[in-house]
């Protein structure tokens, strides 16, 4: 069976690094490997980069990026390390979990013995005579070398109550076994159509190897080679990660009690010398030696543990921060770095990284730039931010080194020199003569809208003395203006003017209230661009008088409405509507009668 459909394929951003999933974070980089399935090499994956995360293995070809593939930790058993041997390179053996069910080259199904296979023993229940607690094993435990205890208590029960548990599980597995052959057909042979389906969907990826995929011992196992070093750690901290996993499912399953802990083996005390002399003075110093070296060992371990827990600390702290003060930057979409600085690729990585921050948080318009100085601190702040306090923060050397290298990556920034020296990171899609066209049109477009702006506080007649000031001639824009619309620093808008100036697109007045920059009327083209005064002000009066309009119209609406309300003509407060007969004859009745003087002013109401 072939086991190549546990590779999937990884999407890279444009900083040439691979997305991450959700709560996933990298734990270890290394360049210069190549990949194995099994014992035969996967053609095209051999000059590579490895990532090891919280939740897979991933693997970046350095000549083609977009050749990315993982295998996901959940379906790793076990990793093995291979030293090196003559010519080979070392290596870590990556071993895969059996699948439940195989099939093998006829089509058919591989066996029925399928509570033989490799971890599908018979859970055995046992109950502890001390404690009560429900137990569970597997079947085929070896009780001589492994004897279970109880989980609650540590107290092992009697070797009689398991064997009796476990001959029982048997019988009942012998008597299923025996129902499903009694019920089993024959199966139809499948067709080569259907072998060919099923062996595309065991390859998805359509990976090509060099050789027959063959396995030793019939596991099947994936090999990372490590060209240029770095086997050791990549196999400690993937264990590491493999360890974790292995206890999250445990505890997952409710196999570990919650008051269990890890045993850590105590150092021993060391032994006195009896013997005096020569002799007794060269054991005292091999002992001395010992001693140091166990020292020196629980000392590095201390301090392992010491930083474990103000790894804790950072957390406990971090959980706290979004109640205080939410950050501005939305750190949660770009995934920390996780290269020491004394690895061979962590400028590399660092430049990477640096730029997938520059393309999320900085640079997000197509004017955006930034100087390196205030990248250099941006970028560290967002490390504090995402990392906490104890976050390594990067030295203007490696920052001066990542800088160089976004060339060489062909990484989507770039840098850009000005003629006073100052060094600025911008997209590399960016172009001068784009830049100084946006600042043209900006000017222009201002010079346009105070022109509009002026003609229509004459028609609305609201001009007072500070108006007329305000209004009486276009002053420009400042530097500080001009740097606030497009997002830059005033160290980028002065050197991308004075560059306008010098082609002369540009021009600037400078007097006590300070520099004001114009579009260049002198030039007849530039000139163009500007509106006619007298083209200006016929919109600005038409769009006044289409105003005043459409007010007058929703006045004259409103007060229709309101005299709706006010007629009276046709309502009869208090009558009613069947007796309104009867009051005209009333009326008319009535009309004989004498009519008295204090009534005679009421006539001709209705009530």
């Amino acid at each position: 069976m072939s086991f190549l459909h546990v590779w999937h394929s990884v999407p890279v951003n444009k900083s040439k690094r691979p997305f991450l999933t959700d709560n996933e974070h990298h734990i270890f980089v290394k360049d210069g490997v190549g990949i194995y399935q099994g014992k035969s090499k996967i053609k095209g994956f051999q000059n590579g980069r490895v990532y090891l995360t919280s939740k897979r293995v991933i693997y970046l070809d350095s000549q083609q990026q977009s050749k990315a593939v993982a295998i996901n930790l959940a379906d790793v058993a076990s990793a093995e390390h291979v030293e090196r041997f003559l010519r080979s390179s070392p290596k870590v053996k990556i071993y895969l979990k059996a699948s439940n069910s195989s099939m093998d080259q006829d089509g058919s199904s591989s066996t029925l013995n399928t509570d033989e296979a490799p971890g599908q023993a018979e859970v055995v229940d046992w109950v502890c005579g001390i404690c009560s607690f429900n137990n569970h094993m597997a079947s085929n435990i070896n009780l001589v070398t492994n004897f279970p205890k109880c989980v609650s208590c540590g107290i092992p029960p009697p070797q009689q109550q398991l064997e009796d548990g476990s001959r029982v599980s048997g019988a009942i597995k012998s008597g299923l076994r025996l129902k499903q052959w009694l019920r089993c057909e024959p199966r139809p042979k499948i067709k080569n159509s259907q072998r060919t389906s099923s062996g595309a969907s065991s390859n998805p990826l359509g990976l090509v190897l060099e050789d027959t995929e063959a396995y030793t011992n019939s596991s099947p196992y994936v090999k990372v080679s490590f060209r240029k070093g770095g086997d050791t750690d990549f196999y400690r901290h993937l264990g590491d990660v493999i360890d974790k996993l292995k206890w999250a499912a445990l505890e997952a399953k409710g196999g570990v009690s919650d008051d269990s802990t890890r045993v850590v083996p105590t150092r021993e005390a060391t032994p006195r010398v009896q013997s005096r002399g020569i002799q007794g003075l060269v054991k005292i110093g091999e002992l001395q030696r010992k001693q140091n070296e166990l020292i020196l060992s629980s000392s590095l371990e201390d301090l392992e543990q010491l930083m474990l827990k103000a790894q804790e600390i950072l957390e406990l702290t971090s959980s706290f921060s979004s109640l205080i003060k939410k950050p501005h930057i939305a750190t949660t979409t770009i995934s920390p770095l996780s290269v020491s600085q004394t690895s061979s690729i962590y400028h590399q990585e660092l430049a990477q990284h640096m730029c997938e921050y520059l393309l999320n948080v900085e640079l997000t318009r197509p004017t955006s730039m930034i100087t390196s100085q205030d990248l250099f601190a941006s970028y560290n702040r967002f490390s504090i931010l995402s990392q906490g306090f104890g976050g390594e923060l990067v030295t203007t050397q490696n920052f001066r080194k990542c800088l160089q290298l976004f060339d060489p990556l062909n990484l989507p920034v770039k840098l850009k020199t000005f003629s006073s020296g100052l060094v600025v990171v911008t997209q590399r899609l960016h172009d001068s003569q784009d830049i100084h066209q946006v600042i043209m049109d900006y000017l222009v477009a201002e010079e346009n809208r105070f022109m509009y702006e002026k003609f229509t506080s004459e028609f609305l007649a609201d001009t007072d003395g500070y108006m007329k000031d305000a209004y009486k001639t276009f002053r420009g824009k400042t530097v500080a203006e001009i740097a606030e619309n497009f997002g830059w620093s005033s160290t980028i808008c002065v050197e991308e003017l004075a560059r306008c100036v010098d082609e002369g697109l540009v021009v600037f007045d400078k007097h006590i209230s300070g520099t004001f920059y114009f579009v260049n009327k002198f030039d007849l083209k530039l000139a163009e661009k500007i509106n006619d005064e007298s083209l200006v002000k016929e919109k600005a009066q038409q769009d006044v008088l289409s105003q005043q309009n459409l007010i007058s119209s929703e006045l004259k609406l409103q007060q229709d409405s309101n005299q709706n309300l006010l007629t009276f003509d046709e309502f009869d407060f208090g009558a009613q509507e069947a007796f309104r007969e009867d009051d005209k004859s009333n009326d008319s009745i009535r009309t004989d009668e004498p009519i008295s003087e204090s009534l005679s002013l009421l006539s001709g109401l209705k009530f």
